[in-house]
């Protein structure tokens, strides 16, 4: 019961992975982009940093998860 909750938030927090990370704007864009990011929307560097930010914490409960379903399916 309990591991097929946490297969499940894996497959959730996989798929949101790879979403936010798709959404990022490669560093090579240029001036161009980072002039039209439009402020500090979701911190100090503006929609890239809230991005990282997210998919930092996507990327911490993606080990988390891994690591949990490692252990409670032995």
């Amino acid at each position: 019961m309990i591991l097929n909750l946490f297969l499940v938030l894996f497959a959730i927090t996989c798929l949101a992975l790879v979403f936010f990370v798709l959404l990022q704007v490669p560093k090579q864009a240029g001036l161009s982009a980072s002039m039209a990011s439009g402020g500090s929307l979701l911190g100090g560097r503006g929609v890239e940093g809230g991005l990282v930010r997210v998919t930092s914490v996507l990327g911490g409960l993606f080990m988390l998860l891994a690591i949990l379903i490692s252990f409670i399916s032995r």
